[in-house]
Order: structure tokens, then sequence, then C-alpha cells
């Protein structure tokens, strides 16, 4: 029978903390962006939905890991937020979606307040587009977020994409 050094197993016990730790940490922030999304009365799709091959949404998608688990350890530790659709309070904060790093769209179907803050869109490093809609953004406010966000595509409704 092999013997183990009390080094060897602190060591070992360290390395697989920190090991479970990253993904903990990342499923609790997520859940915090979600719950903001929730006090929006808004709505978030996961990443196991969406097929990147394809571009594509499959509703039908087999959850990420079995249900029991997920069950019992929450969403958050097996998949990511893909998507947030904001559309039933007027939107006065951003920075709590900063929780959600691994977010690749936001789309906006209502009222922003007038000073809202986008700086906060600028730290999601997976973002590709924003869309907004009947948001009443004006265009000179469009064009500051679309210099804030340069590799994003910021679409809007009442204001043509530039060339």
């Amino acid at each position: 029978m092999k013997r183990f050094s009390l080094r060897t197993l602190l060591i070992t016990t360290a390395v697989i903390a920190v090991l479970l730790a990253l993904p903990t940490r990342r499923a609790i922030f997520q859940k915090r962006g979600r719950a903001w999304v929730a006090s929006q009365n808004g709505h978030v799709s996961f990443s196991y939905k969406y097929n990147a091959l394809t571009d594509q949404w499959d509703h039908n998608a087999a959850l990420p890991a079995p249900e029991w688990l997920i069950n019992t350890l929450g969403i958050d530790f097996f998949d990511t937020v893909d998507t947030v659709v904001l559309d039933n309070m007027t939107v006065k904060d951003l920075s709590p979606i900063t929780n959600l790093q691994n977010l690749r769209q936001l789309a906006v179907y209502i009222d922003i307040d007038d000073s809202l803050d986008f700086s906060p869109l600028a730290e999601l490093p997976k973002l590709e587009l924003v869309y907004l809609d009947y948001t009443g953004i004006r265009a000179a406010r469009l064009a500051k977020l679309r210099e804030l966000l340069p590799d994003v595509r910021v679409d809007a409704t009442n204001h043509p994409p530039p060339d």
C-alpha cells in the first residue's frame, strides 16, 4: 500500500479546491445576473439551446446534464446565459448585467432611462449583438453606443445601421 505525505495531500486538496472554485464562482455570478434579469421581468436563454454551427435556436435541445443534477445544483453550474431580453420595465441600470460574462446577445424592447450608462456592456467579452427596439434612443446616443462597442453589432429599429 502506497502512503502519501501530508504535503502531497495538502497540495492535492488545494488543487481540487481551486478547480472547483472556478466554475462555482462563475455559477454564483451568473445566478446573480439572472436574478437581476428576473427583477426586470426580463427573459434569458441558455447556450445549450443555440447551435452555433447552424446559427439557429433549438428549443427542444437536451439539457447539458441530467435533470436531477441540474435540479440539485442549478443550471448555472452546467450552462451559460446566451441571450437576455428586457421588455417589461424601463431599463435604468445595466451594471448587474456584467455578471453574465458569456452573454452573446442583448435585446431591449422597452424605454430606456435617458441617463442610462451603457459602459457595463463593454465589460462583456463575448457580446456580439445589442438590439434596441421601442427604446426611444436618439441617433447621437446610438452613435456613441456604437463607438463604445466597436466589435459589437448595435441595431435599433428607428435608426438604420451604419454603412
